[in-house]
């Protein structure tokens, strides 16, 4: 069986890379066990689903990054327009 290798920069990278191969592996599992004359119906359900499961968790881990990779802001360390000095 062929292999293949993925070379990511973090955690929630290679999460997303497993969970499109799962989604893929899933799809292709339905096509070659679905009734005959329900593939089409069976696989369209799936891929609109898990599909959609599957953009939301990516956008959401993508968005996380960019939060945790921003710079983080200090806290005021007096009251708003002064300098903290008394």
């Amino acid at each position: 069986m062929p292999t293949l290798t993925i070379e990511y920069s973090t955690e929630a990278e290679r999460l997303q890379y497993e969970r499109a191969i799962a989604y893929v592996q899933e799809l292709n599992r339905l096509g070659t066990t679905a009734t005959p004359g329900t593939v089409l119906d069976t696989c369209e359900l799936f891929a609109l689903e898990r599909g959609r499961e599957l953009l939301r968790d990516n956008l959401a881990d993508t968005l996380q990054a960019r939060i945790d990779a921003a710079p983080k802001k200090c806290p005021a360390t007096g009251a708003k327009g002064t300098s903290g000095v008394s």
